[in-house]
């Protein structure tokens, strides 16, 4: 989903002034208020609070999850090959 900032604020109803301040750090926000955020971007409330480092994929993304837990740990060139084969996979055919 696309939002300009002003068009999220109106949808969660505050100002787009008080949204860059959240968005700054600036001016803290109500639990509420963090709600309707969240409700307008269709995500879970906990995502607001989420870094790159703790963010979990949605459920419909268990196969990649899963797919994940089964290369992390192996060595580089291990994960090299699984690449190359699933780009072989899933490479499209030549127009015959």
């Amino acid at each position: 989903m696309k939002l300009t900032q002003e068009e999220l604020a109106e949808k969660a109803d505050i100002s787009a002034n008080f949204l860059g301040h959240i968005e700054r750090g600036t001016k803290r926000a109500t639990l509420n208020t963090l709600k309707r955020i969240a409700d307008v971007l269709q995500i879970p409330i906990g995502t607001l609070f989420a870094t790159e480092r703790t963010y979990r994929l949605p459920r419909e993304d268990l196969f990649i999850k899963r797919f994940m837990s089964l290369v992390r740990d192996r060595k580089g060139e291990e994960k090299e090959l699984v690449l190359k084969i699933a780009k072989m996979i899933l490479k499209k055919p030549s127009g015959r």
